[in-house]
């Protein structure tokens, strides 16, 4: 079979099966999903077998991270499957009433949520997204094709057939659920094409294929590019609470879009406080960049060279330090250098909170806390296809609610326009 072949009927399967799921009664979408739990749990020597080829294959191709990334174990299928509980768990996200008024002639106006239709999603290395993005997807009633990593195949080929079993045990179109079953990125070009099938794109990866979907596809894109995240430290700031609060958010995982990249410090802030909380992070290996200033004011800040490199994103034990004259110059610099991810600032000042909250324009504001925690899981979205820095139409964490839009409902009694 062709490329082009298989995908018009991958294109095509999708359309078709999205019209039957966005109709499937709640109860059937859940059964389908604690279905699939039930199958992860038993089947979890068949997926670490065909999970062991592909971590195999792999060694020497890719990094350490990323092999981690690639393998499963029994703790890791057990919350794979109790993540599908979860999103079995919630609300029906369809049919909600989000507007309901009676508008002149008597006639009754409403806006629905639905679904969006056909899903082309796109990953990479992580197995368990494969049934993250499908459970998702079902979940708000649509169809997805899902394409992740050529390191992944063998695993991911397992766990989709096994969301699809679940769908022909509940007498639902397996083809609701559609793996890609080969790497040809000339495939993903073709699909990226098929605009008449293929209502939406979400790629979830690094920023060199999330640029190469943009680039090719007549289809919308929900993405991110990368994870710029800044932590701006306030003069007002309770410092027994800001080292822990760094810490977390460079260190506990460096390879994440949510951990800081970057760190504002208030230049009224003291040397012997900053030194208290930039020495933990030196402790933990933490290599920093900086302008004349930072360097001055804290030992072992390297060159940062030019300002554009303000918009690196290390993803490692790196990060960039800045000192600022207040809350306006950390937001001034924030909506110079940000990428829209999340940013946060740690102060007690009602006043710096709040402006910082309403001149910071990302999709996750944080006071107080580490940037890590912009995650669907951690804001109860259960799974998350991934994180919008988007503003049309979802942003942030993406959970079931990011899958639907609306239609209007327009009843009368035969009323017409003048």
């Amino acid at each position: 079979m062709t490329i082009e072949r298989y995908g018009l009927e991958l294109a095509q399967n999708a359309k078709n099966a999205s019209q039957t799921v966005r109709v499937l009664p709640i109860e059937t979408r859940n059964s389908v999903l604690l279905s699939v739990a039930e199958k992860l749990r038993n089947e979890v020597p068949a997926i670490l077998k065909v999970n062991k080829i592909d971590i195999e294959r792999s060694k020497g191709s890719i990094s350490d991270a990323m092999i981690d990334r690639l393998t499963l174990n029994p703790t890791r299928i057990e919350a794979m499957a109790r993540g599908v509980e979860e999103i079995a768990a919630f609300a029906d996200p369809l049919n909600k009433i989000l507007e309901d008024k009676t508008i002149k002639k008597g006639m009754q106006l409403s806006r629905i949520s639905v679904p969006i239709g056909s899903v082309f999603f796109i990953y990479e290395s992580r197995p368990n997204v494969t049934i993250d993005g499908a459970a998702l997807c079902f979940k708000s009633g649509n169809a997805v094709i899902l394409r992740g990593g050529k390191e992944s195949l063998e695993t991911s080929t397992k766990l989709a057939t096994i969301f699809r079993s679940a769908l022909e045990e509940n007498h639902v179109n397996p083809n609701a659920v559609q793996l890609v079953n080969t790497p040809d990125r000339s495939l993903m070009s073709f699909l990226l094409q098929q605009n008449q099938s293929i209502d939406l794109v979400i790629p979830r990866g690094g920023e060199n294929l999330i640029k190469a979907v943009v680039e090719q596809s007549r289809i919308p894109v929900i993405k991110h590019f990368n994870g710029i995240c800044h932590i701006f430290v306030d003069k007002s700031a309770d410092f027994s609470k800001t080292a822990p609060i760094l810490i977390n958010a460079k260190t506990q995982r460096t390879g994440v879009c949510n951990a800081m990249e970057t760190l504002l410090i208030h230049k009224d802030i003291d040397d012997k406080t900053v030194e208290q909380f930039i020495s933990p992070l030196r402790e933990k290996g933490v290599e920093m960049f900086g302008d004349t200033e930072a360097q001055k004011r804290i030992s072992g800040v390297k060159d940062i060279g030019n300002e554009s490199n303000y918009h690196q994103e290390y993803l490692a034990l790196k990060m960039s330090v800045k000192f600022v004259a207040n809350v306006q110059e950390a937001c001034e610099h924030i909506e110079k250098y940000s990428s829209r991810h999340t940013d946060a600032i740690i102060a007690e000042d009602k006043l710096a909170q709040n402006y910082f909250i309403a001149n910071v324009d990302s999709s996750s504001v944080m006071v107080n806390v580490s940037t890590r925690f912009a995650d669907g899981g951690e804001y109860g979205l259960g799974a998350e296809v991934g994180i919008s820095t988007d503003k049309l139409h979802a942003r942030g964490p993406m959970g079931v609610e990011s899958l639907c839009t609306y239609k209007w409902v327009l009843r009368g009694q035969g009323q017409i326009r003048e």
